[in-house]
């Protein structure tokens, strides 16, 4: 592979968003190599809470061997993940086909209903900010107004790197069953979410 070097422009918010992800304050003076620790330390979480994930589970059944014939008995479990940072939807992605979900991936409003429509999830996890609140509210409102005409009972998982009270008021009200905020540990928050409610 060559080293071929790109420019690209970030705004604030996926700074910190990626720093945020490796649990890493956003350095004053930002770099490559600052960057290249923050990617690093990100694929290091993701798998070590992949590992830790699949232990305990195997662990809580007891036997790996019982628990596969348990899960193969049960209905194959689905979620629609919808997010337009490529690296949330990358990471949501490998953790949960780790514990046995099958993973639609989305990164817009009209292509994720698109896909809602055309396939039963026992699952939506849409980030607020798609690009911004608007959209987010859009698609919580679609997604829960399709659940409920076709009975599906999606249990739907907001997450943002927002820490505003009022968004977390109005993504329940609206009918989320959890809001998660991208803070230190969110991503175990998602697993434990769909895990509390597995078929």
């Amino acid at each position: 592979m060559s080293n071929e070097k790109f420019s690209i422009e970030v705004d604030s918010v996926f700074i910190e968003n990626l720093f945020g992800l490796a649990d890493t304050p956003t350095p004053n003076d930002l770099n490559l190599d600052n960057l290249k620790s923050a990617v690093n330390k990100i694929k290091t979480k993701l798998s070590s809470l992949a590992l830790s994930s699949l232990n305990t589970k195997v662990i809580s059944q007891g036997n790996f061997a019982e628990e596969k014939n348990e899960s193969s008995k049960k209905q194959l479990k689905s979620v629609l993940i919808v997010d337009d940072l490529g690296i949330i939807t990358y990471q949501l992605e490998l953790l949960l086909k780790k514990v046995g979900f099958e993973v639609a991936i989305s990164n817009e409003i009209y292509d994720a209903i698109d896909k809602f429509k055309k396939q039963d999830f026992g699952y939506a996890i849409i980030d607020l900010f798609i690009p911004t609140e608007r959209e987010g509210f859009i698609l919580l409102d679609e997604i829960k107004k399709l659940s409920l005409l076709c009975k599906l009972n999606t249990k739907i998982i907001v997450i943002t790197a927002s820490s505003k009270h009022e968004y977390r008021i109005k993504c329940i009200n609206r009918g989320a069953d959890f809001y998660i905020e991208k803070f230190a540990g969110w991503q175990n928050k998602i697993l434990e979410a769909c895990d509390s409610n597995s078929v």
